[in-house]
């Protein structure tokens, strides 16, 4: 396999695209899927790949960073967050994940779901969720640097398909203030009725990459009693892997 162009491809398509699976792979490769399934086996082998858990699909390890400076912040935050949440899992009990800004949504890159025996709600690895319809993405939002969320909410205001919430500017403008002076973002209800989220930015050098939240089922916790319980974890998870992914650990 060392010396099979095929490797370097595959490689460099998992750079650019993130996570993915063998389909997607072969769909932006053009590479047989018996051939890419081999490959990505090898990479899993020698530690260059990971398969997410509960999934069929794949992403660097912090292992490229050996072999090229092509290996994304995101993919190490993502790392230094299934440290940290894996940790947290015990203690908390409920679903946790991360997530980190693209244009106008928020992609999951890491979850303890698989973990969780409390799930009652979808959200897996490479979900996209709603701005300003989630907990993750209202903490990114409120906390962000505000040329950051200008540019997100011209994104957000120009998707045909965007929220209506994100047309109107003072409500907007009202839930991000009160969000911030809070100092976390909740979500009751909405995306899944049954459920509701709480979050906290995750920020590196002082610069918001993403956000962590804590999963819950509504009828289990009041919104203050969800806040006393989940905020100060929250926030020490947060930190620590803002401090793992900075590199001072």
């Amino acid at each position: 396999m060392a010396h099979d162009n095929r490797l370097l491809v595959v490689l460099r398509t998992m750079n650019e695209i993130g996570i993915c699976s063998v389909l997607d792979l072969y769909h932006a490769t053009g590479i047989s899927r018996p051939a890419i399934h081999r490959i990505v086996v090898g990479l899993c082998e020698q530690g260059y790949v990971e398969r997410i858990p509960a999934t069929s699909r794949f992403r660097l390890t912090s292992e490229v960073l050996a072999l090229s400076a092509g290996y994304r912040e995101k993919d190490w935050i993502a790392n230094a967050g299934a440290t940290v949440l894996g940790e947290l899992q015990a203690e908390i009990q409920w679903p946790m994940s991360l997530a980190t800004p693209y244009r106008d949504v928020m992609i999951v890159r890491e979850t303890t779901r698989f973990r969780s025996p409390f799930v009652f709600d979808r959200g897996g690895v490479g979900t996209r969720l709603p701005m300003l319809r989630s907990s993750l993405g209202l903490a990114y939002l409120a906390f962000c640097e505000p040329k950051a969320r200008a540019i997100t909410m011209k994104l957000i205001a120009s998707n045909d398909e965007s929220d209506s919430a994100a047309r109107n500017v003072a409500k907007t403008k009202l839930l991000l203030k009160e969000t911030a002076r809070r100092g976390y973002a909740l979500r009751m209800g909405g995306i899944e009725a049954k459920t509701s989220s709480i979050s906290v930015p995750v920020a590196i050098h002082g610069l918001v990459v993403g956000a962590i939240c804590v999963t819950y089922a509504t009828i289990a916790l009041k919104a203050h009693q969800a806040a006393i319980e989940f905020v100060p974890p929250l926030r020490t998870a947060a930190a620590r892997i803002a401090q793992i992914a900075s590199g001072n650990d």
